[in-house]
């Protein structure tokens, strides 16, 4: 404001305006206003706060105060209240002091605070003018200033509900908007479209109770329940569910959600993504079922490459006496050439001598061929097998080793024993590693019991195989066919064996099982399925 002036004596000349068109009320307006309804208000101070209570008055805020804004004064007439006025045809001037000059004027509220200004107001003042001082005019300033606070919160709130609203109508994946109680307040199109509901029927309902229809929310292991999490910690939070879709299909969700937080930090609402993985789900276990095959014939194969050193270590001694042997007799019969004719009884020794030789080196060919066979990588090739023949194979393999551990064979085959189909180098493998694990748990000798039945009630074929050796602890008999898990020392396996064994016999839809008692031995159980009629 200006400089604070004191009274002249003499008579002050006409208000001054900064617009030549307005000028205080006429004789004839003065004459309406003594029937008013109310008083006549002038502002001092033509800023922000003079704007908001403009528009206040404008729009009618002041629904019980008949009152109206008569002029507004500001030594800048480029303030906000200050143009403001001129627009709505208030009376405007740069000097306050030009208030006194109207009549009919009721009240004068200052705004700028200035303490000099307000004392020199009220020395000036109209008579029937009444001026509320600052702490007065500061309350209402306030007052103001709140309502300026409370448009723009407005603002906000209108902001916000459009880009909620644009979210909803723009998101193509399934979304829910939630309360803290975990009831639905929205729920978008894809996401209706999803649950085969209406609107209606979602909005107010829990979450929980719609995608699983279940009472409680989620509370499981199994079902992790990202929007207790988002509550509990305020931050983004996912999971994958099974939820039932509208025709009560089952289908794999991925679900996110997303906190919204109040002015204090506290998680009001949270956003529920859904996202349906079904198809993806399904292709990943493919490739991963692909991947694990490929994986279990690698480790049968080196299964078999660690079994098939053990088994050479033995019959290298097996296949060394027949060769000694055949070597021994050629070098016989080459000198007996040399020395003698042969005639009668000769020549009838010399033929037994050709039958030793053929037989032994017959023997050391056959057990050449199921090294060789044993040894060689296939792949899986499904066909008709014989159990019993599987098994003597496998001792043909294991007897000179057997004997020269000590262990006695007893051998209980069913002659009618069924078919059943598979790999037979797998299956092979598979009673090659429980036999090895029988020898290795009588390395001071024992007996090994073969046996095989039918079981034609389930339509399996049963194999057990027992050993008289050292058993196998209660604690351990869980976990004896997870890989990698071995109870020989340091250098003598690497606990494959029976991993493979497992993984060989549930690729065959085949069971198995073991008892074992520490001390008294253990006893294999293994099942393959029968083959089918006709097939």
């Amino acid at each position: 404001m200006g400089k604070v002036r004191r009274k002249q004596a003499k008579p002050r000349q006409s208000p001054k305006s900064t617009d030549k068109s307005q000028s205080p009320p006429s004789k004839a307006r003065k004459a309406k206003d003594k029937f008013r309804e109310g008083p006549n208000i002038a502002i001092i101070g033509g800023g922000t706060r003079c704007h908001d209570l403009l528009e206040m008055f404008a729009h009618d805020r002041f629904k019980h105060l008949k009152a109206k804004i008569v002029a507004v004064a500001d030594i800048n007439p480029e303030a906000p209240g200050f143009l403001l006025a001129q627009e709505q045809g208030i009376y405007t001037t740069t000097d306050y002091r030009d208030l006194s000059d109207l009549e009919n004027l009721d009240l004068i509220i200052e705004l700028t605070g200035k303490e000099e200004l307000l004392k020199d107001l009220i020395g000036n003042k109209p008579p029937q003018a009444q001026v509320l001082d600052y702490t007065i005019s500061r309350v209402i300033s306030d007052m103001v200033s709140f309502k300026g606070e409370y448009k723009a919160q407005e603002r906000d709130l209108s902001l916000s509900q459009s880009m909620i609203s644009t979210l909803f109508g723009g998101i193509r994946e399934p979304l829910f908007l939630l309360q803290q109680d975990y009831r639905i307040l929205d729920a978008n199109e894809p996401m209706l479209s999803l649950l085969g509901m209406s609107k209606k029927e979602v909005v107010g309902r829990t979450c929980h109770e719609v995608s699983h229809r279940s009472l409680q929310p989620c509370n499981s292991r199994a079902c992790h329940c990202p929007m207790k999490e988002t509550l509990k910690t305020g931050l983004s939070a996912h999971a994958i569910h099974e939820h039932l879709d509208r025709e009560n299909e089952p289908r794999y969700l991925e679900i996110f959600t997303y906190p919204l937080k109040n002015n204090y930090g506290q998680v009001t609402m949270v956003f529920e993504f859904h996202r349906d993985i079904t198809d993806e789900l399904e292709s990943r276990l493919e490739r991963k079922a692909r991947q694990v095959k490929k994986d279990l014939a690698r480790l049968v194969h080196e299964d078999k490459m660690i079994a098939l050193g053990k088994l050479v270590a033995s019959s290298v001694h097996e296949i060394n006496n027949p060769i000694a042997g055949i070597h021994t007799l050629a070098k016989l019969m080459l000198r007996t050439l040399d020395e003698i004719h042969l005639q009668g009884e000769e020549l009838d020794e010399f033929r037994r001598y050709l039958e030793l030789i053929a037989h032994e080196s017959s023997r050391c060919g056959q057990i050449v061929s199921n090294l060789l066979s044993f040894s060689r990588q296939k792949e899986l090739e499904r066909r008709r097998v014989d159990i019993n023949d599987v098994i003597r194979s496998v001792i043909l393999l294991c007897q000179h080793r057997m004997d020269l551990q000590n262990i006695a064979l007893d051998q209980q085959l069913d002659h009618h024993l069924p078919e059943i189909t598979g790999d037979y180098n797998q299956i092979q493998q598979c009673i090659m590693n429980v036999i090895f694990n029988a020898m290795e748990a009588m390395p001071d000798g024992g007996k090994l019991t073969l046996r095989t039945s039918p079981d034609r009630k389930k339509r399996m074929v049963h194999i057990k195989i027992s050993d008289t050796g050292c058993g196998i602890p209660e604690e351990n008999l869980s976990i004896i066919f997870e890989p990698f898990f071995s109870t020989k020392e340091e250098g003598k396996g690497v606990g494959l064996g029976l991993s493979v064994v497992y993984g060989i016999i549930r690729e065959h839809q085949g069971t198995i099982f073991v008892d074992s008692q520490v001390g008294s031995g253990s006893t294999f159980h293994m099942r393959f399925p029968i083959v089918n009629k006709g097939s």
